[in-house]
Order: structure tokens, then C-alpha cells, then sequence
């Protein structure tokens, strides 16, 4: 085979996904040369095996997969663990409304809590707003001063290559015995109910 495109072919042809001006291409390439006839004949066999092999997956199998895999630990978390950060931000932002009302209704009586709320509701919003900034100006500073850092020196690029490999060994350590520990339960569980 001297063209690769060729050999694209062929295993597009096995998969029986070539487009028909290709294939008439290939079918007269391969009448000429030995050895894309043979690649044709053995991709076919290939694919002759696979199709006989194929395994029909059960109704659901998949759903039944997905629920048996444990869940990431963020992924866990329930709508109801949110319960309490939510009720503290409404406390809190009440809160805050109920004293800028009381302060506003001194000044002026005219406006309402409503007006309150919406101030409070605005604060929010700007720190909001203003703490995604500090967040990503101190990536952009991190990522500076380890640039700064490493500049030239094979030193600080070794260094920094060892702290990698030991935070990645950590890492690693860390699931391991996580799996031991989950992989034990799941063992006492099943001693415990047979």
C-alpha cells in the first residue's frame, strides 16, 4: 500500500461506512494490488466475527450500571444540604433589610422596606460580583508569581516537577485507600446479609 488512504478505506469499507465513489476507487485499487485485496479480505473477516460475537445488552442494562457506580462526592450532595446555606442567606439578607428599613424609615419615612430589600438584594449582588473579580485576579496573580518563579532556573522547574509527582503520589494514595475502604464495606455488607 503506498497511498494512506488506502488503508483508511479499507477500514471503512470493513465497517461498511465508505460512500460509493470511494469504494468503486478501492474495489479497482484493490483488484490490482495483492496486498489491499488481502486487508480487504481480512477487515472483512473482522467484522464477519464481530458481528457474529455481538452480545444483545438487556433492557435498562445501562440505567442499572449508572446506578450501582457511587456517586462523586459532589455530586452527592442532596438538594436538601443546601437547605441550610440557603435559609442562612435569606436570614441574613432579611436581616439586613429589616435594619436598613428601620434605619431608612427614621430618615425617611416615605420609603418602604421594599426599597430596603432592594438595596440589600443590590449589596448582594455586588459582592457577588466583586468576589468572582478577587477570584480571578488571584489566579491571574498566582499564575504570575509562579511564572516569575520558575523563569530560567532548573532548579525551581526541578522542584516544582517534585512537588507535582508528590502531590499526584498523594493523590493517588489517598483514592487507593478510599477504594480499599469501599470495596471493605461493600464486603462486610454482603457477609452481613447472607
Amino acid at each position: 500500500m503506498h497511498d494512506e488512504r488506502y488503508a483508511e478505506w479499507i477500514d471503512l469499507a470493513a465497517d461498511g461506512v465508505l460512500d460509493g465513489a470511494a469504494q468503486d476507487e478501492l474495489d479497482a485499487h484493490a483488484a490490482e494490488c495483492a496486498a489491499c485485496r488481502a486487508e480487504l479480505a481480512r477487515g472483512a473477516a473482522v467484522a464477519s466475527r464481530l458481528a457474529t460475537a455481538r452480545v444483545d445488552v438487556r433492557a435498562g442494562f445501562a440505567r442499572e450500571v449508572m446506578a450501582a457506580l457511587e456517586p462523586a462526592p459532589w455530586e452527592a450532595r442532596a438538594p436538601r444540604a443546601w437547605a441550610l446555606p440557603v435559609a442562612l442567606l435569606v436570614a441574613v439578607g432579611g436581616a439586613g433589610a429589616a435594619l436598613v428599613g428601620f434605619g431608612a424609615a427614621e430618615l425617611a419615612p416615605a420609603g418602604g422596606a421594599a426599597a430596603a430589600l432592594y438595596a440589600v438584594a443590590d449589596l448582594v449582588r455586588a459582592a457577588i460580583a466583586a468576589g468572582g473579580g478577587v477570584a480571578s485576579a488571584s489566579w491571574q496573580g498566582l499564575g504570575s508569581a509562579v511564572g516569575a518563579w520558575l523563569g530560567d532556573s532548573a532548579a525551581n522547574w526541578a522542584a516544582a516537577g517534585a512537588l507535582a509527582v508528590g502531590t499526584n503520589y498523594l493523590l493517588f494514595r489517598l483514592i487507593r485507600r478510599r477504594s480499599r475502604s469501599v470495596a471493605a464495606a461493600a464486603a462486610s455488607r454482603s457477609k452481613l446479609s447472607a
